[in-house]
């Protein structure tokens, strides 16, 4: 094992630790559940502290750590609706989820991958921060839905972004790839034009021997 895949197996750790959170907040104790959240945040910020660190991004690290992260918050967010949190909050932020997670990895089918960035990283920390507090509504009342909100409206920005950075890439990709067929045409039509003259300069240099061999 290098230290190039140390990230991933910490996005995969992570992964696996959500139906552990899970079974921890109902059949155990929401304090263990609470632990269990912090380490796989913990995880988060040291895979990717590696990957920038050591240069080991990988395309497939790209669709594989917010995939996990998102994961993880979306079971936290439903475990919050047994606490505090107002459903239509989780049912919004778990629809928008699910339609990253989708799209992330339909695009990664055509080999298409957009990277997080750090609108959509700071969302995800404000958010987790409003799940931790969570866990101490008794103490600190509903000081944990005002920090969720402004997490969910930093992902909303974070959100636009992406789908702006999506269409800018595909846009120039296309134009790449436009370019790239005109470039193949001029070159194949210049290729046809020499191929021609070397034909046409072949049939004079026939004629002009066969004149000379009539003329002998």
């Amino acid at each position: 094992m290098t230290i190039k895949n140390v990230p991933n197996i910490l996005s995969f750790i992570r992964l696996l630790l959500v139906p552990v959170y899970l079974i921890a907040f109902f059949l155990i104790n929401q304090y263990v559940a609470l632990g269990i959240f912090i380490v796989a945040s913990i995880t988060d910020l040291v895979d990717g502290y590696i990957a920038r660190r050591y240069d080991a991004i990988t395309e497939f690290g790209k669709v594989l750590d917010p995939f996990a992260d998102k994961l993880m918050k979306t079971s936290a967010l439903i475990t919050l609706i047994f606490i505090n949190l107002p459903i239509w909050v989780a049912v919004v932020m778990i629809a928008c989820d699910l339609a990253m997670i989708i799209s992330g990895m339909c695009l990664y089918k055509k080999q298409i991958t957009i990277q997080s960035n750090w609108i959509g990283k700071l969302g995800t920390f404000v958010i987790s921060v409003g799940i931790v507090l969570s866990f101490f509504v008794e103490w600190l009342g509903n000081v944990n839905l005002y920090v969720i909100y402004s997490g969910i409206l930093i992902a909303i920005i974070a959100g636009l972004d992406y789908v702006y950075y999506f269409f800018t890439k595909k846009f120039k990709k296309n134009k790449n790839s436009n370019d790239e067929l005109t470039q193949n045409s001029t070159i194949e039509n210049l290729n046809k034009t020499a191929n021609n003259d070397i034909v046409h300069n072949d049939k004079q240099e026939t004629i002009i021997e066969s004149n000379n061999t009539q003329n002998n």
